[in-house]
């Protein structure tokens, strides 16, 4: 650790390098994902509610959402992240904050799974 002034804390030296590829990485996997599931919603949206349950119970729909909920939650929770690490100060409960969202958004990940596993099977 070095310290730039002596106004400043000291600041370990680490690279958010890793965390902004699995940032960038999420988001094109999430576009791909949603452009599959607007293709999904204009196709079972003329169907009535059996035919799109039917349609949507197939396997393959299935983990194509559950993956897009999954690698959806994985984006906005890295997301979430970065904003409280920008915008909370260590002392207003930074830690507690990451915690507390990263607790609600794998409620909100179960949750959605369930919701698929029980259409699906």
């Amino acid at each position: 650790m070095e310290k730039n002034s002596e106004k400043t804390m000291p600041r370990p030296q680490v690279s958010g390098l890793a965390h902004w590829r699995w940032q960038r990485m999420s988001a094109v996997a999430v576009l791909l994902l949603m452009a599959y599931f607007v293709f999904v919603v204009a196709t079972i949206g003329s169907l009535d509610y059996a035919a799109a349950l039917a349609f949507l119970a197939t396997p393959h729909q299935a983990v194509a959402l559950a993956l897009l909920v999954v690698i959806g939650v994985f984006h906005g929770t890295l997301g979430a992240h970065v904003v409280i690490e920008d915008y909370v100060p260590v002392k207003s409960g930074r830690h507690a904050l990451i915690l507390t969202a990263n607790i609600i958004m794998a409620i909100i990940a179960g949750a959605s799974l369930v919701a698929i596993a029980s259409v699906a099977f």
